[in-house]
């Protein structure tokens, strides 16, 4: 028998503006990682504010929920979203990613608007940025 698959979405502030070179290696490590616990994803950066979707087996997700909790590069941690799901969005992606800062306005205007206007505060209102984010993202790719 399979494991459930879990998705989850979150959002966070970094400790500090992220640099080029510390978002590649962000990745890198992640990529890695992920990849040997079954996990696929999405990472946005914009502006200080991290908003990432995980998805994979449930304690693969539970075990890395723990550590980003306590990630020392980012506070302000909140799980907007939760729940099993039968497939994935990001088949093989082990960490897609997107700085929002380098993307055409019109496919990131709805989520970088709310992250900016609410930070982090209003789960339901980037709850429903997000969600319209990875569905055009996913679209693109």
């Amino acid at each position: 028998m399979h494991e459930k698959l879990k998705r989850i979405m979150y959002i966070s502030r970094a400790r500090h503006r992220m640099t080029k070179g510390e978002l590649v290696d962000l990745l890198a490590g992640a990529r890695i990682r992920n990849e040997k616990s079954g996990i696929t994803g999405l990472l946005v950066y914009d502006a200080g504010y991290f908003a990432q979707v995980l998805e994979g087996p449930e304690s693969s997700i539970e075990s890395l929920l723990a550590n980003i909790a306590k990630d020392p590069r980012h506070d302000e941690y909140s799980l907007v979203s939760e729940g099993l799901v039968d497939e994935r969005y990001f088949e093989g992606w082990s960490m897609d990613w997107a700085n929002l800062k380098f993307m055409d306005d019109s496919r990131h205007k709805g989520l970088r608007g709310k992250l900016s206007s609410t930070g982090i505060t209003d789960r339901s209102i980037v709850y429903s940025a997000l969600v319209a984010f990875v569905e055009e993202h996913r679209k693109s790719r």
